[in-house]
C-alpha cells in the first residue's frame, strides 16, 4: 500500500469536501454534490485499504506511527460507510434546504423557522411553528433518513462488525459504556439542581411551567433576548477579536481566517467552522440572529478557527485533518464559556456586576441542560445503533430525552436528531476536557485568564500541535490522570449555586 499517495489524496479529499459542504450549508450553494467529490475519490474507501491499513496498523510498534495509522483507518472506514450513502446524504441536505412550512399563511424556509421559534415570545404561537416542524419532519424527512440509517448499519455490518455502535467503538478507541457511566453519575448528581433552578429560570423566563414545557420552550429560554442590549449584533465580531487580542492574539493579521457573518435566506442556523486547509483556509461561518447564543456561537466555533489556524503547518496530514475531535471541541468550549465568566462579561461588555451575577446564573443553567440533553443523546444512540431494528425506536427517543431535559420531547426527530459517527461523544468528553483546561488555567493564570499575554501563548502553544494527542493525553502533560467528571459537575454547581 502506497501510504503517501493515500495521505495526499486523502487531505486533497478532505479539503475539497469540506469546501463543499461551506459553500452549501453557508447558503451560497443550493445543492450539496459531495458525491462528485466521492466517486473521484472512490479508491480510498476500498474494503482492501481498510483491511490493508487495520494489518498495518495492527503491525506498528512505534506509538506514533501506530496513531496516525489508527487515524487512517478511521477516515477509511468512515468513508467507506459514507461513500455507500452519498446520493442519499446529498438528496437529504438539499431537501432541507428547500423546505419550506406554512406560518400564517406564508412559506418560511425550514432552516430559518429555528431562528423565529427562538425569537418567539408567545408560547402558542411557539407550540405551531414546533408541531409544523415536526410535521415536515416526519413526513417529507424521515423517510429517507431511516433509508439513510438503516444503509449505514448495513454497511457496517459489510465491514465485519455486528453493529454500528461496534463499529464506532473499535474506530474511535472509546468504552462508550465508561462514557455514558460518567454522565449517568451528572444526572444523578444534578437532578435535584437541574430541577429547582432551571424550572424556576424557565418559569420566570417564560411563564412556562416545567411540568408544561417542550424542547422548543429551552429555544426561547436560551435566546434570552433581556440581556441583548449587551450581546449587540454589530459588535459580535470586534469583540471576539478584542477577546484575542487581549491575550496577544492579533486575529486581523490572520489572514487563514475566513469570517462569514453574513444572513441568508437558506444557511444554515448551526453555527460551523470548515477547514479547507490547515492552518491555510479556514472559514468561521455564524448566522447572526441577536443575542447572548450569536457570541457563544461565534467563540465556539472561533475556538475551532483558532485551533486549526495556529496548527503547524509542518504538521502530518493524521494530525492536522485527523485524530480526536474531543480535542478541538475542548478548544471551542474554552472560548465559549467565556460566557460563565464574570471577569470576561464585565471586562468586555461592560456589564453591571448585578446583571453579570444574573447572566452566569443563566448561562451555567443552559449548559447544564446542554450536558444533560447530551447524556440522553449517547443512551439514546447506543441503543439505536445497537445491531437491532430501528423502527419503533421513536417512543425511545422520546422517553429518553424527555427524561434527562425534564421538558417534552416529541418523537418526529427520532432519526434526524442524531449526528454520524457517535459525535455527541466528542461533546462530552469536551466539556469535562474542557473543565479541567479551565481549572488549569485558572491555577496558572487566574481566574481573568482572558486578560493574559501569557494564558494566549499557552493556548496557541497546545493549538499548535493539531490533534496529536488526545485529550487524556493532554491532561497528562498538565498533572491530570484521566478525564474526571467530577470538574465538570463542580464547575457547573459552583457556577449556579454562587450565582443564585
Amino acid at each position: 500500500m502506497d501510504l503517501e499517495k493515500y495521505r495526499q489524496t486523502a487531505e486533497s479529499f478532505l479539503s475539497r469536501l469540506d469546501k463543499e459542504y461551506y459553500l452549501h450549508f453557508a447558503g451560497l450553494k443550493e445543492e450539496l454534490n459531495t458525491s462528485v467529490i466521492y466517486n473521484e475519490n472512490s479508491w480510498l474507501f476500498d474494503r482492501k485499504n481498510f483491511d490493508d491499513l487495520k494489518e498495518l496498523k495492527d503491525n506498528e510498534k512505534c506509538t506514533d506511527g501506530k496513531t496516525k495509522l489508527f487515524n487512517l483507518l478511521k477516515f477509511c472506514g468512515e468513508g467507506f460507510i459514507e461513500n455507500q450513502v452519498k446520493e442519499l446524504s446529498d438528496s437529504i441536505a438539499e431537501q432541507e434546504a428547500k423546505a419550506v412550512i406554512k406560518l400564517n399563511g406564508e412559506d418560511v424556509s425550514y432552516r430559518y423557522s429555528e431562528i423565529l421559534l427562538s425569537n418567539e415570545a408567545d408560547k402558542d404561537r411557539r407550540d405551531e411553528i414546533d408541531d409544523a416542524r415536526n410535521d415536515i419532519v416526519k413526513k417529507e424527512f424521515n423517510p429517507k433518513l431511516f433509508q439513510y440509517w438503516k444503509e449505514l448499519h448495513n454497511q457496517a455490518s459489510l465491514l465485519g462488525f455486528t453493529s454500528y455502535r461496534e463499529m464506532f467503538a473499535y474506530l474511535k478507541g472509546e468504552d462508550f459504556n465508561n462514557t455514558l457511566l460518567q454522565m449517568e453519575i451528572l444526572l444523578s448528581r444534578t437532578r435535584d439542581l437541574y430541577e429547582e433552578h432551571f424550572g424556576k429560570l424557565l418559569l420566570r423566563e417564560t411563564g412556562v411551567e416545567l411540568k408544561n414545557a417542550r424542547k422548543s420552550d429551552f429555544a426561547k429560554l436560551r435566546r434570552a433576548d433581556s440581556f441583548d442590549r449587551y450581546f449587540k449584533k454589530e459588535l459580535l465580531v470586534s469583540i471576539f477579536k478584542d477577546t484575542l487580542m487581549a491575550m496577544g492574539i492579533d486575529v486581523s493579521r490572520q489572514s487563514n481566517i475566513i469570517f462569514d457573518v453574513e444572513e441568508r435566506k437558506n444557511k444554515s442556523p448551526r453555527a460551523f467552522c470548515s477547514t479547507v486547509k490547515v492552518p491555510g483556509e479556514i472559514y468561521l461561518v455564524v448566522m447572526p440572529r441577536g443575542g447572548q447564543d450569536d457570541y457563544e456561537a461565534m467563540f465556539h466555533e472561533g475556538g475551532h478557527a483558532e485551533h486549526f489556524s495556529n496548527t503547524r503547518a509542518s504538521l502530518d496530514f493524521e494530525h492536522k485533518f485527523l485524530g480526536d475531535n474531543a480535542v478541538t471541541e475542548g478548544y471551542a468550549f474554552t472560548l465559549e464559556h467565556l460566557m460563565q465568566s464574570s471577569h470576561w462579561l464585565s471586562s468586555f461588555l461592560k456589564m453591571p456586576a448585578d446583571e453579570v451575577k444574573e447572566f452566569v446564573y443563566l448561562s451555567s443553567i443552559i449548559k447544564l441542560w446542554f450536558c444533560r440533553r447530551y447524556a440522553g443523546k449517547l443512551k439514546y444512540e447506543l441503543s439505536l445503533h445497537d445491531g437491532t431494528r430501528i423502527e419503533g425506536k421513536e417512543n425511545l427517543y422520546k422517553e429518553i430525552l424527555s427524561d434527562a431535559s425534564m421538558m417534552q420531547y416529541l418523537d418526529a426527530e427520532y432519526l434526524k436528531d442524531v449526528d454520524e459517527g457517535f459525535y455527541c461523544t466528542n461533546y462530552i468528553r469536551a466539556w469535562i476536557f474542557e473543565a479541567q483546561l479551565k481549572d488549569y488555567m485558572h491555577r496558572k493564570f487566574g481566574y481573568a485568564w482572558m486578560k493574559q499575554k501569557k494564558a494566549g501563548d499557552f493556548l496557541r502553544e497546545i493549538w499548535s500541535y493539531g490533534q496529536k494527542y488526545n485529550p487524556s493525553e493532554i491532561l497528562d502533560q498538565l498533572g491530570y490522570r484521566e478525564l474526571d467528571v467530577d470538574y465538570l459537575i463542580s464547575s457547573i454547581t459552583e457556577n449556579i449555586i454562587k450565582n443564585k
